[in-house]
């Protein structure tokens, strides 16, 4: 494109990006992201969120968590993208406290916070039964005021029976009879 004098734009970039961080070719992803800003074009969100996905994806997360880190250093917007991917992948990888850290951070620079993001994380702990930090979560989602859905409850409530966890079964069954999910 270069030599034909066309100046590719953000958009190509991160496509090209996108294609080599699934190649799992991250040397090359980084290369072109060096390359847009030696031509004078700003990565976008897009472009920071492709990178840390890329990197998450194919399990180099503590990669991930320095660009992240990096990139906050040097006070690049990111978009909250790039923090649930985050999150997702230690939640996924069983390290609950990089999760929390992460999703308060997330919740430390303004990101609106939905069910489905206490959803998301929820979920991926209790498929690694990670009991007590999906309680936490769910405490978490109780005190900002935000309802659970009666899937997430079912999750939960299947995660608990297979740990023979009972006590939190029957809390979770009034929680789910006061929100309105269980009638008498």
């Amino acid at each position: 494109m270069y030599a034909k004098g066309i100046t590719p734009d953000q958009i190509t970039y991160n496509t090209l990006i996108k294609c080599f961080c699934k190649a799992r070719d991250f040397k090359k992803a980084f290369q072109l992201h060096n390359q847009m800003l030696i031509h004078n074009l700003e990565p976008t969100p897009v472009t920071y969120n492709v990178l840390i996905n890329g990197l998450c994806v194919y399990g180099n997360l503590m990669d991930a968590d320095r660009l992240l880190v990096s990139l906050c250093d040097c006070n690049i917007n990111l978009t909250k993208v790039a923090y649930t991917t985050l999150i997702k992948a230690h939640c996924a990888k069983g390290d609950v406290y990089r999760a929390v850290g992460l999703f308060h951070q997330m919740v430390e620079k303004g990101f609106e916070i939905s069910i489905r993001d206490y959803s998301a994380v929820i979920n991926r702990l209790c498929k690694r039964c990670l009991i007590t930090a999906a309680k936490y979560f769910f405490c978490m989602m109780l005190s900002d005021g935000i309802c659970p859905d009666q899937e997430l409850c079912e999750v939960m409530l299947n995660t608990f029976r297979r740990r023979r966890d009972l006590n939190s079964v029957a809390d979770l069954l009034a929680e789910m009879f006061k929100l309105g999910f269980l009638h008498d």
